[in-house]
């Protein structure tokens, strides 16, 4: 038998609309101006290849949107948006903080999410049937 331990656990939280999904609330900031920053929530989605986030937030934290690399992201439907990518510091009081490179939408999106890029950074499980999820920051 394989046993896995975590060093958090949290519950899925509630969104606007009742519903309750696995997500996390971070310190988004700009490494370019670390005087720039805005608490953003995330949704994890094992689906996702690459993290995406509203572009206003990247807006909001002094980002030119428009100098990073363009990438398309498609969702499970074949719809496809535009996002430009550009380094962040995420930082969570619990799990600590991680640069990564992420989207920024160019249009309007209903969620920000955290995809697989986000998840080679921590050990991570689901429990459905709890409403709970479990963090383990990897090194």
């Amino acid at each position: 038998m394989l046993t896995v331990r975590y060093d958090h656990e949290f519950p899925y939280p509630y969104d606007l609309n009742g519903e309750r999904f696995p997500r996390l609330t971070f310190r988004l900031t700009n490494p370019e101006n670390p005087g720039q920053s805005v608490d953003v929530d995330a949704y994890l989605d094992s689906g996702a290849q690459r993290s995406l986030f509203d572009g206003g937030i990247g807006r909001a934290v002094g980002i030119d949107l428009l100098t990073g690399d363009q990438k398309q992201y498609e969702s499970a439907t074949g719809s496809s948006i535009a996002g430009r990518l550009h380094r962040v510091r995420l930082e969570h009081p619990d799990l600590g903080s991680f640069d990564l490179e992420v989207g920024f939408s160019s249009s309007r999106i209903k969620r920000n999410l955290l995809g697989r890029d986000f998840l080679n950074l921590v050990q991570i499980g689901f429990r459905e049937r709890r409403l709970a999820f479990y963090v383990t920051p990897e090194p």
